[in-house]
């Protein structure tokens, strides 16, 4: 088992023909998405946004929105960089970033990578246009464009504003940061132009790799990590076969295309849920994770005499970086993916087919819990994923995308909903919804819940190859075995629990 690379590599400046450049090679959680995206067409590049009510002209919208992204860049200049490299080779793709030389340079970009669509405001059909394309973009006579901007400018004042890149960019903690950093200066009244920074030095800005951004190498690595690394690389290894799911009939598929449904939980519902995973001791992640799986076993139509040949390949086992960032380093300025991952698997031989619904989807919530806990609180946690690069083999593998359980949490922990002005006592930008939408290549769906404005928000999304009835069905099913944990469903038929009352809101 190797180590992290310590030292980790960090930006080296590279003198070209007109001007320097600055590189450094993909490290941790960078490089597995950089691979799954390029390996798999596009797989879970992301396009995430907001819709908004402003008290703004639609002109002046358009302005500071502008005027922010091209702050965003100088504080995150990672969204200005390149991405080269073979895939295939023998060692890592790399960042590039060419410092802006010129206001010039700086207009051409900004008009390469801020966009204004004019429309009805239709999100649904520009998110599907828009996961469709193949990152990056490729402006006439310009560098690729990894990372664009969009604000749908729609009527009533109500608009929108979008990031389309990669998820070696976009983590979801990340990306709300750099929403919350935009709002700001686009509500700033006194905010100077973008044109007056003191542009050639942003390279300052890029960000250091996963072990440096967490406070350097881990002093005990070479016993606490390589043993729990190998214990990690031993939860990995099973000898039964993995629970899945695929449509029941397969539809037309376009490449990207995604179809995407969310249910909206009420505030009542919601504060119960909240409160009884409180007192169960478990979190919503691994609540809705063993809801999951309790649907896979349905779906499968799989007799408990046959339960032990299986194990549920729980994923929503994602830690972020964020929290173990180290001053001075800034946290709202870390756009980067930064995260670790814990496998989880449970033997379907742990759990018991013959106790009633709510007691098994107790059953395997502690399960997933008692094994992520195992190893969330390590000291060298944070570096799993960067050792994981340097592992034999480690990118010669196929990465292995399945179904995820991903809990943003409470948006207005985020970011605030409601932006005021300098000179104004109501707010001059109201956020009123969020979209997180990625790049499906296979079959397996991917799960987000949040919580906003007091409702619990779940949105499942696959690619389009689902008939919308039957992810429909996967969606309602899980809410449904969700719910059990509010009460004792026994006087239920096994395997069809009540579905209580939601409010519900469904979109393509």
């Amino acid at each position: 088992m190797n180590a992290p690379h310590y030292p980790e590599p960090t930006w080296m400046r590279i003198s070209g023909r007109k001007t320097p450049f600055y590189t450094r090679p993909l490290l941790g959680s960078e490089l597995f998405d950089d691979r799954t995206s390029v390996l798999l067409d596009g797989m879970t590049d992301a396009c995430v946004g907001f819709t908004f009510q402003s008290l703004y002209a639609a002109d002046e919208v358009k302005q500071r929105a502008r005027n922010a992204f091209a702050r965003l860049r100088f504080s995150c200049p990672i969204i200005a960089t390149n991405i080269v490299g073979d895939v295939s080779g023998p060692i890592p793709r790399s960042w590039v970033y060419a410092p802006v030389q010129s206001l010039s340079e700086l207009t051409r970009w900004t008009n390469d990578a801020f966009c204004i669509v004019q429309h009805d405001l239709n999100v649904d059909a520009f998110v599907e246009e828009t996961s469709q394309r193949r990152l990056p973009y490729q402006p006439q006579n310009a560098s690729p464009i990894w990372f664009r901007c969009y604000l749908l400018l729609g009527s009533n004042n109500k608009h929108g504003l979008y990031f389309h890149g990669p998820h070696a960019i976009m983590d979801g903690g990340p990306t709300l940061n750099a929403f919350a950093l935009m709002l700001q200066w686009m509500t700033n009244d006194v905010i100077e132009p973008a044109e007056n920074l003191p542009w050639g030095t942003e390279w300052h800005n890029l960000p250091l790799g996963p072990v440096g951004a967490t406070g350097g190498p881990r002093e005990d690595w070479n016993i606490a990590g390589i043993e729990l690394l190998k214990q990690l690389s031993d939860s990995e290894t099973v000898h039964t076969i993995p629970l899945t799911v695929r449509p029941f009939r397969m539809s037309q598929s376009a490449v990207g295309k995604t179809c995407r449904l969310e249910r909206v939980l009420d505030p009542t519902l919601t504060r119960r849920l909240v409160n009884k995973t409180r007192i169960t001791g478990c979190s919503m992640s691994h609540l809705f994770e063993a809801a999951y799986c309790m649907v896979l076993l349905a779906r499968n139509q799989l007799p408990p005499s046959v339960w032990d040949a299986y194990h549920f390949p729980g994923n929503s086992s994602a830690i972020s970086l964020i929290p173990h960032l180290k001053l001075p380093y800034d946290t709202k300025t870390h756009f980067i993916s930064s995260r670790s991952h814990i496998p989880i698997q449970i033997s379907m031989a742990e759990i018991s087919p013959i106790v009633s619904p709510r007691r098994q989807l107790l059953q395997l919530t502690q399960a997933i819990e008692q094994r992520y806990a195992r190893f969330a609180a390590h000291p060298c946690m944070p570096h799993v994923q960067a050792a994981r690069a340097y592992q034999p083999d480690a990118l010669s593998e196929i990465p292995n995308f399945e179904s995820s359980i991903n809990n943003v949490g409470p948006m207005e922990r985020r970011l605030p909903l409601s932006w005021k002005g300098r000179h104004t006592a109501e707010p001059v930008i109201e956020l009123e919804s969020v979209l997180f939408s990625v790049r499906l290549t296979s079959l397996t769906p991917i799960i987000h819940i949040w919580t906003m404005k007091g409702s619990l928000h779940v949105q499942i999304q696959a690619n389009d190859a689902w008939p919308k009835a039957d992810l429909q069905n996967l969606l309602d099913a899980i809410c449904s075995r969700v719910c059990l944990v509010l009460e004792d469903f026994s006087q239920n038929p096994p395997g069809h629990p009540s579905d209580p009352p939601l409010s519900e809101r469904s979109k393509l």
